[in-house]
């Protein structure tokens, strides 16, 4: 049995509805032989703003670690901010894969332009432009697109979607607009949403929603199979060299 561990950066068990979300789509992409388990944060912060990632990126890491520990063969982070990314490859061997870079690398081979789609200005206008750029992608991305409403409002619809369905869809015709042939839901919750609505185009632009969320997990089921397989790993030459022991982290 693979097992891999589903990272949030929020309360998760405060959210059941969005819980049950994920592991009901994960069960669906996921091969059988795959057990899984779903984990968040306990003291939880806004990830709109970048001081908030920061202070939410401790107890990520250490919530990695301790997956590494417990016999998971991978990680996958749930979030498309892509928390403690970098610093997480550093310290464990297993594979660790993210949301925002693993659907902004599997983008073209659907389409030659994407767009990010999420709920506020601040993800848009600050973090994901900063990530498009680290991956590289700044030629394949047209401007990032919002429609302003509160992460309760999303929390809520999945109860009540169609209003945040809406208003989703309206800002991916702005982005299609621009030139964007594929569309990249901003949020974990928002892509799950998305999944359980059957919204996989932008109305009748042709343009495609990608399944973040599932591109994520088959991201590490592609990782684990390959380490498994054929033996392959994380570079430890370069950008990605470990440290011999951590003083931030408990070992």
């Amino acid at each position: 049995m693979k097992k891999i561990f589903i990272q949030s950066s929020t309360d998760i068990s405060g959210l059941p509805t969005y819980l049950n979300g994920i592991k009901n789509h994960a069960r669906a992409i996921l091969p059988p032989e795959y057990s899984f388990e779903i984990g968040g944060v306990k003291n939880s912060y806004p990830a709109e703003f970048l001081s908030n990632e920061f202070l939410n990126g401790r107890e990520i890491l250490q919530n990695i670690i301790n997956a590494e520990k417990n016999g998971f063969d991978a990680v996958a982070l749930h979030c498309f901010l892509d928390p403690v990314l970098d610093e997480a490859r550093e310290l464990v061997d297993i594979p660790v894969v993210s949301m925002a870079e693993s659907s902004m690398l599997m983008t073209p081979m659907y389409g030659k332009k994407f767009a990010i789609v999420t709920y506020t200005p601040q993800l848009a206008k600050k973090a994901f432009p900063n990530l498009i750029q680290k991956y590289g992608l700044t030629n394949s991305a047209v401007n990032s697109q919002y429609f302003e409403v509160s992460l309760e409002d999303i929390e809520n619809a999945f109860s009540n979607p169609h209003n945040i369905i809406e208003q989703f869809l309206d800002a991916c015709e702005r982005a299609v607009d621009q030139g964007a042939e594929v569309i990249l839901p901003g949020c974990g919750l928002l892509n799950i949403i998305c999944v359980q609505n059957n919204i996989s185009k932008v109305r009748d632009t042709g343009a495609t929603i990608l399944d973040v969320t599932g591109t994520t997990l088959k991201m590490a089921d592609a990782q684990i199979t390959l380490k498994q397989v054929s033996g392959t790993s994380i570079s430890r030459n370069g950008y990605y060299e470990s440290p011999k022991k951590s003083h931030l982290i408990n070992s």
